[in-house]
C-alpha cells in the first residue's frame, strides 16, 4: 500500500495542475464557447469601453473565494466585482490617456500577460481538436493489462525545494549516506520525515507525472537517481528498494478509481503538450543572451 500522507503532496496537487485543467476544459469546448460568446455581452460600459459579463464573472469568482478575509457570494460578489472593475477601468483609461501603456516597463508587462493568455488559448484549441478521449485511455490501459505490462515498484523519495539541495543529498548518498536518515532530515514531504521517505508500492501507469514514473522505471533495485529530478512538486531523489513486480490481478479500466482515471488523462495530456511544445521549440529561432541556456534546457529534457 502506498503511504497516503506521502502521496497527498503528489496526487492531490496533481489533480489541480494547470496542464490537466487545460486538457479537461477542452472536453467541454462547445459548451464553454457558448458560455464565452454569451459572456462577451456588455454588463456595464465606461466611457464607451465595455466591461463584459465574462469580466464580472471572473472577478466575482475571486471575491467568492476571499476578499479582505471575508468570502462573498452570489449577488454580493457580482456587485463587488462590478465596482472593482469600474474603478480599474477608469484608472486604466487615465493611464492610456497619459501614455503609460506605451512606456517600456508597462508595455513589457502587457506583453507578458498577452503571451500567457495566447499560449493557454492555443492549448485549449489544440485539445478541442485533439481531445484525450475516454476510448483511447481505456484501450491503452486494457492493452497493458492484457499483456502483463502493469507493474509496481517499492520506492522511497526525498522531496526538496531546489536542485542544489537535491544535488547535495545525492552527493551525500554517493559518500555512503543512509537514504532513510537523509530522508528524515531533509525531505519536505511531511510523511517522509516520519518514515524515511517510504512511498510503499508505486504504480507508474496510474501516476499523473510521467517524469517521475519514467525515473522510477529506469532504476534497478538498490539504485537512486544520480541527477536531481524535477517535477511540478519540487526536486526528487528516488530510491528503488524492490521490484518491479507484476500487479496481481489489476483492476479493469472501469474499476479504476476516479483519481486513477484522471491521472491517466492528465499524464496523456502532459505528454501531448510536451511533444507539441518540443516540436514548436525545435523549429524556433532563438537569439539573445539567454538563448544558449534555453538550448541547454531543451537538451536536458
Amino acid at each position: 500500500m502506498v503511504n497516503k500522507t506521502s502521496w497527498a503532496l503528489l496526487g492531490a496537487a496533481a489533480l489541480l495542475a494547470g496542464l490537466s485543467q487545460t486538457a479537461a476544459a477542452a472536453d467541454n469546448a462547445k459548451a464553454d464557447k457558448a458560455i464565452a460568446d454569451k459572456g462577451l455581452a456588455a454588463d456595464v460600459i465606461v466611457n464607451g469601453q465595455i466591461i463584459s459579463e465574462n469580466h464580472i464573472r471572473l472577478m466575482a469568482a475571486g471575491f467568492e473565494k476571499e476578499k479582505s478575509g471575508q468570502a462573498l457570494s452570489g449577488a454580493d460578489a457580482r456587485a463587488a466585482a462590478r465596482t472593482e472593475l469600474i474603478t480599474e477601468e477608469v484608472l486604466a483609461q487615465e493611464a492610456r490617456r497619459s501614455g503609460l501603456d506605451k512606456t517600456p516597463a508597462v508595455a513589457d508587462l502587457l506583453a507578458f500577460q498577452n503571451r500567457e493568455i495566447l499560449a493557454r488559448a492555443y492549448l485549449e484549441d489544440y485539445f478541442a481538436k485533439n481531445p484525450v478521449t475516454e476510448a483511447s485511455l481505456r484501450s491503452a490501459y486494457e492493452w497493458n493489462r492484457a499483456n502483463g505490462k502493469i507493474q509496481e515498484y517499492k520506492i522511497r523519495q526525498i522531496l526538496l525545494p531546489t536542485a542544489d539541495e537535491a544535488a547535495s543529498v545525492i552527493a551525500q548518498l554517493g559518500k555512503g549516506g543512509d537514504f532513510i536518515e537523509l530522508a528524515k532530515r531533509n525531505t519536505r514531504d511531511p510523511g517522509g520525515q516520519n518514515n524515511g521517505g517510504d512511498l510503499g508500492w508505486f504504480r507508474p501507469d496510474v501516476f499523473v507525472d510521467h517524469h517521475f514514473s519514467d525515473a522510477v522505471v529506469a532504476l534497478k533495485k538498490g539504485e537512486y537517481n544520480k541527477t536531481p529530478l524535477r517535477t511540478r512538486f519540487g526536486w526528487h531523489v528516488i530510491k528503488l528498494e524492490e521490484g518491479p513486480r507484476p500487479v496481481s490481478k489489476p483492476e479493469s479500466y472501469d474499476e479504476l478509481s476516479d483519481n486513477a482515471r484522471e491521472a491517466l488523462r492528465q499524464k496523456t495530456a502532459q505528454q501531448q503538450i510536451e511533444n507539441l511544445t518540443a516540436r514548436l521549440t525545435a523549429k524556433a529561432r532563438l537569439a539573445g543572451p539567454g538563448a544558449g541556456g534555453a538550448q541547454n534546457d531543451k537538451a536536458a529534457k
